[in-house]
């Protein structure tokens, strides 16, 4: 039995697995004696002793080569272990003389930086004593601020502060820079006011070798903030600030220990002194004050310090071009403008409830000052629109009820109305011209009024029947028509005299354009009165033209040639009696003008689609339609003056007093394009009058009256669609024709035939 077979014996068998497995199933031993378990576990102990012996007896060999091997790998490590210990005690050795070496080489090395520090304290002692001499002889100030840079670091260094005999040196220093620094401070206030700029360059230059070039700024623009706040405050409380001189305040500012109270001489102490009541005596002397001193302060005090930080700029960036200074630095300007801006912002915010009312009621005067100033400064500071914001809604609501109190309980404005409701108007806007934002805003508040002007006159207006009539002279709707139209107009004219006594500049401005574009809703209320008026007359003259086709004598010879129709000179009467009667009094002559023109060329329109439409007619009835267009001709000029404005209906009118003459082989000769005054289907309806009674006009042929073909001809303005209907007339007679057998149509259809077809042609 080989190993392996007593391996999986022993392994498989149930009682070696009890002792084998942990987890085995104890059932097998349970019932066996301990004897019995002894017996089996020395039987098993055997067999796998018998199985090592027979083991090592097959491996005896091998075994005794292993062990000779042992005892040689045995006397190698022996030898190696004397050759380790040999070697450790060479390096133990070597280390002890190390150590020894290190140890002087150490306190040398000390003993050489102690010398060192005591030489670099020498020396250092010695530059701050060289130094100290020379500031002591030099008397130029920005020479001392060099010299004081190269001694700033020997100052601040802790170990020379343990010197003894340097003290009274450094001492010295410090008391130098100090007074150098004080000196500074005060030339360039000085500086900056007097307008030296190479005083305040060379302040700049002391600064920078001192490092506090970004703390004396901020010290400055802080200090004329300060100034700024305190007469902002003396302006709130009644102080007429002008009198007194708000430079002089800035030198004690910087030096507190020579500020005298108040800023000011000693003769105005009292009056700017804290907690002391202002000197009011009515409201209108204290908002007199207040104007004057806040237009003082803004106009002349911020000018002054405005100036002075244009010069600082200007003098840093010289300094710039010799040595790098900081972007902060360079904008000192930026920093000083929105300290003032949020300084601006905050004072109007929380400034008592009187004074905000002044400030919201005289903002104009505000952005006066404001936009002067920046005026005076060349556009170099401007101020935030979102400064002045707070207080426009005030001021709005103050020109909103100015203007309105013009309208309040006002039925029906008259022109005395009108003149007041401009003149406030004119006065709101002349205020508020000093700013565009402003001007724009209450240019919208005057439109609103208008709109309400508007309402009251549009409530007013009369519409309806006894309001179209134009038969006879003007009715009472009609007149109260014509004196709420004449009253829109004098509001729209004074509202453009107003524009243009306010100024060239104003006129072209963006506000004039918000005031002006308004003024539709009143031209429309206009136009919608003449409309009416229009639209009866023009109903009317359609009537008197519908009657050519009842004229006698159009297909006779005999005929008078001489003079005009019967129903020409009732269009003659009608329209000059029309007009003077119901257009003339209106006062706004540019409407009525422009409503005459329209009425023109619908006049013309009508006359021509008549005219086109007649038939029978002989020689002598179309000499007398060409004679009934030069006197529609004259008719017309009562309404329009210049005729010749009109255009292709003027040149139509023209034209049919030659065309109405001339034969078809003529009429087809007539140009087709898009340019010519005389559209197609003029000539081919010219046409279709100089043939026979077989050959239908096309709205006979579609069993229209003349009547219906005018309405449909105003309705259908595309060309297409009259040819289309033509073209129904055209095919019709070719039925027709063709059912008689005739063989020949009438001499006319070729040419209608040949010009329709050209027609056609030219609308592709």
């Amino acid at each position: 039995m080989t190993n392996k077979n007593i391996y999986q014996e022993i392994k498989e068998n149930d009682f070696y697995k009890v002792f084998l497995d942990e987890k085995a199933d104890k059932s097998p031993i349970a019932n066996m004696t301990i004897s019995t378990q002894i017996h089996e576990l020395s039987k098993g102990l055997e067999t796998i002793s018998f199985e090592l012996k027979s083991q090592v007896r097959e491996q005896h060999g091998a075994l005794l080569s292993q062990a000779t091997h042992a005892g040689r790998l045995d006397v190698a490590l022996n030898t190696v272990s004397g050759d380790v210990e040999r070697i450790q005690a060479t390096a133990h050795r070597l280390k002890n003389q190390l150590d020894s070496q290190y140890s002087l080489i150490e306190n040398q090395t000390r003993v050489l930086g102690n010398l060192h520090e005591v030489s670099h304290v020498l020396r250092s002692c010695g530059n701050l004593l060289n130094l100290t001499q020379k500031l002591k002889d030099t008397k130029d100030v920005l020479k001392q601020a060099s010299i004081h840079f190269e001694l700033e670091p020997l100052i601040e260094d802790s170990d020379l502060n343990k010197i003894d005999f340097i003290q009274e040196e450094r001492a010295y220093v410090i008391g130098s820079r100090q007074k150098i620094k004080n000196l500074a401070q005060m030339q360039l206030v000085n500086g900056l006011k007097e307008r030296n700029e190479l005083q305040v360059t060379n302040t700049i230059k002391i600064f920078i070798n001192f490092q506090t070039l970004d703390v004396s700024l901020d010290n400055l623009v802080t200090t004329f903030i300060a100034e700024i706040d305190q007469s902002l405050k003396e302006c709130f409380s009644g102080t007429d600030i002008s009198a007194f001189n708000s430079g002089a305040a800035q030198i004690d500012k910087l030096a507190p220990n020579n500020r005298s109270p108040g800023g000011g001489g000693g003769s105005s102490a009292s009056s700017r002194g804290p907690g002391k009541a202002p000197l009011l005596t009515t409201t209108q002397n204290f908002r007199a004050k207040l104007w004057k001193s806040l237009h003082w302060l803004i106009y002349d005090e911020l000018y002054e310090y405005c100036e002075q930080i244009i010069l600082l700029k200007k003098s840093l960036e010289e300094v710039n071009q010799l040595s790098r200074v900081s972007d902060s630095e360079i904008s000192i300007e930026k920093k000083f403008w929105k300290s003032l801006e949020d300084l601006f912002r905050r004072s109007f915010k929380e400034c008592s409830a009187h004074i905000s009312q002044a400030l919201q009621e005289g903002l104009s005067k505000l952005l006066s000052s404001a936009r002067g100033l920046q005026m005076r400064l060349g556009s170099a500071f401007v101020f935030d629109d979102g400064i002045f914001e707070p207080l426009e809604v005030g001021y709005l609501t103050k020109c909103a009820a100015n203007m309105k109190a013009c309208l309040t309980g006002v039925d029906l404005p008259s022109n005395e109305t009108v003149d007041t409701f401009i003149r406030v108007a004119s006065t709101e806007l002349s205020a508020a011209m000093v700013d565009t934002n402003l001007a724009n805003k209450v240019a919208n508040v005057f439109n609103s009024c208008s709109k309400d002007f508007w309402s009251k006159m549009e409530a007013q207006i009369k519409l309806g029947t006894d309001s179209k009539q134009v038969v006879d002279i003007p009715n009472i709707p009609q007149t109260q028509n014509i004196n709420l139209a004449n009253i829109l107009f004098y509001h729209s004219d004074s509202v453009k005299r107003m524009i243009w006594n306010l100024g060239e500049n104003f006129c072209k401005s963006e506000t004039a354009e918000i005031v002006l574009k308004s003024l539709q809703q009143g031209e429309h209320l206009v136009q919608a009165i003449l409309q009416q008026l229009m639209d009866s007359m023009i109903s009317t003259i359609g009537i008197i033209l519908l009657s050519m086709h009842r004229e006698p004598g159009l297909n006779s010879e005999k005929i008078s040639t001489t003079g005009p129709s019967m129903y020409m000179k009732e269009l003659q009467e009608f329209i000059y009696r029309a007009w003077n009667n119901h257009a003339v009094p209106f006062d706004d002559k540019v409407t009525t003008c422009k409503c005459g023109e329209q009425l023109a060329i619908r006049c013309i329109d009508l006359f021509v689609n008549n005219l086109v439409i007649l038939r029978p007619l002989s020689l002598a009835g179309r000499n007398r339609l060409k004679n009934d267009c030069i006197f529609l001709e004259s008719a017309l000029k009562t309404i329009a003056p210049n005729l010749a404005e009109l255009g292709k209906p003027f040149r139509l009118l023209r034209a049919m007093s030659s065309l109405i003459l001339q034969k078809p082989e003529e009429l087809i000769e007539h140009s087709i394009e898009k340019e010519s005054p005389v559209p197609s289907y003029v000539i081919l309806f010219l046409l279709f009058g100089h043939g026979g009674m077989e050959l239908q006009s096309p709205h006979t042929a579609a069993n229209w009256s003349n009547e219906r073909l005018i309405q449909w001809l105003e309705g259908h303005t595309s060309e297409r669609e009259k040819l289309e209907l033509i073209s129904g007339a055209l095919q019709r007679y070719r039925d027709i024709t063709r059912r008689k057998n005739t063989t020949q149509y009438d001499p006319v259809y070729p040419h209608l035939s040949s010009y329709f077809e050209k027609a056609l042609q030219s609308l592709k």
